[in-house]
């Protein structure tokens, strides 16, 4: 019997308070940055189609200097295989746990 492995944004859905500081800990860009990336990809994804790739996000993180690699990888573990997927799969589960979330000046290079 195969064993399937939780996705990790699965799990933001009952963290709170530390728990979600650790998971933040461990995510391979910054909590602002990502959060970042999914208004940048609903504002692409808003004139143009998604050609099933991260060919989007893949723009952002050239653009940011985000670690492409890890943060790639992480949301393809999450179930973003391409640009609308992030959007479906990650992007909600992420602000329904972070609405009214607080996240600290070193999230946040603008309020530094």
């Amino acid at each position: 019997m195969a064993i399937l492995k939780k996705r990790e944004i699965d799990n933001l859905e009952q963290m709170s308070g530390e728990e979600l500081e650790a998971f933040i800990e461990t995510l391979p860009a910054g909590q602002y940055d990502i959060e970042e990336l999914f208004d940048f990809l609903e504002m692409k994804l808003e004139t143009e189609q998604c050609n099933h790739s991260l060919r989007f996000a893949m723009q952002y993180m050239m653009e940011n200097r985000l670690n492409f690699p890890k943060t790639s990888a992480w949301l393809q573990r999450n179930g973003g295989y391409c640009d609308c997927k992030v959007i479906e799969q990650i992007a909600p589960i992420w602000r329904k746990a972070f609405d009214g979330y607080a996240e600290t000046e070193d999230d946040n290079p603008a309020e530094s």
